[in-house]
């Protein structure tokens, strides 16, 4: 496929997913849009000037030499500044505590999560640190010792925020690079067995979520009987119940625009990690159809830009930001739909919050970036042919 058929199929969903996203959002915020600020749209219109912030941001970043990430006055100051505010979100006196973590910082009237930026930065960085050492990545300490102290680092403050679910999201992203930059596999799997191991452990023994782990394996959130709901709710549970509920109302076409029931407070977090469930719920198996073939065809055209390039570092970047991008929508896809333990993690494109459709407006530009000289290179190539052709005439 031609690789501005790519780049309209590519643009065509993101703006039909964004487009939807924001009716939806229109109706599964209002209510607690009144609630919080005495104004239903206020969710909103918010969404529509990160929107607009966001469109510049692919712009930007789909006309920015990606090379010059290997220039270190670029690069160093992108991970030293989101590394600081990893710091600042969990410094007393400047985070705050949302529903038992510190995960945002305020900034004037803006709040800032530094965890999505974070994510961001390790695919960034993994990309040209990776791609420099060529061969050299198959050595122990330079392509697996280094990259995981990286890692590391970034885990240990997201883990005191605590961030649990960027955490695994960081670390997948990171060890799959690894792994398509040519990381030997008897370094990478050990390593990986490891993070699963301390992150289950982390996450059971955890006084906050490891009733919700212990909930989803027991069955208890796929149960629609009063009482085992009841005890569900007090295992935190909750959530995964009301989600599946709003699912099942919405059949094949929806109750209706604006006529969902679980937004009344039944179903928390309605406009950012479960705002799939409403639109299910409102728009049917329709909505929820539209979501999965969407991103599928988002996903397929990010790996053939990917694939299509010769540059090793725009592959390591073309691949990253897809993963990233297609790692978060299927988690909560999962989480919404019960096939996951219960994990905030918004769904691109849909989810109300600026910083993760900053970070998603990145990824997008990034890969209409690589598109473009991917387009340029193939022009010049066949430009070349083509007068190698008639000078053989």
């Amino acid at each position: 496929m031609a690789m501005r058929k790519v780049l309209t199929w590519m643009m065509c969903c993101l703006v039909l997913m964004v487009g939807w996203g924001i009716v939806v959002l229109a109706s599964a915020s209002s209510i607690r849009a009144v609630q919080d600020k005495g104004n239903p749209q206020h969710y909103v219109q918010w969404q529509l000037i990160w929107i607009a912030v966001a469109v510049v941001i692919a712009l930007i970043t789909a006309h920015f030499d990606y090379q010059k990430w290997k220039q270190n006055y670029w690069l160093v100051p992108l991970c030293l500044g989101i590394l600081l505010l990893l710091v600042l979100v969990i410094t007393p006196g400047l985070r705050r505590n949302v529903n038992g973590s510190y995960r945002w910082l305020r900034i004037g009237p803006i709040n800032v999560q530094p965890s999505e930026c974070a994510k961001m930065m390790v695919v960034v960085l993994f990309a040209v640190y990776l791609d420099k050492l060529g061969i050299r990545v198959k050595q122990f300490w330079l392509g697996f010792v280094f990259p995981c102290m990286a890692l590391g680092v970034v885990a240990a403050l997201l883990f005191l925020e605590p961030d649990f679910g960027s955490l695994i999201v960081v670390g997948l992203t990171g060890g799959i690079m690894m792994f398509i930059a040519g990381t030997r596999i008897r370094f990478l799997l050990p390593g990986a067995m490891l993070a699963i191991i301390g992150t289950f452990a982390a996450l059971w023994f955890d006084p906050n979520r490891g009733p919700r782990i212990r909930a989803w394996l027991s069955g208890l959130g796929g149960n629609a009987d009063p009482e085992v709901a009841a005890a569900a709710e007090a295992g935190k549970s909750y959530q995964q119940i009301q989600s599946l509920v709003a699912i099942k109302n919405g059949g094949p076409f929806g109750v209706g625009f604006n006529e969902s029931i679980q937004k009344w407070n039944y179903l928390p977090e309605a406009h950012t990690d479960f705002i799939f469930a409403i639109g299910g719920e409102e728009f049917g198996f329709v909505f929820s159809l539209f979501v999965i073939v969407t991103f599928l065809i988002v996903m397929f055209c990010g790996f053939s830009i990917a694939l299509r390039t010769q540059d090793r570092q725009a592959r390591l970047l073309a691949f990253g930001m897809t993963f990233l991008l297609a790692f978060q929508a299927i988690f909560n896809l999962g989480v919404v739909t019960k096939l996951l333990p219960p994990k905030g993690i918004a769904l691109p494109f849909f989810s109300y919050g600026g910083t993760n459709l900053f970070v998603a407006a990145f990824a997008i530009g990034s890969l209409i970036n690589i598109a473009r000289q991917i387009d340029s290179d193939e022009r010049i190539v066949r430009s070349r042919a083509i007068k190698n052709a008639v000078t053989t005439l």
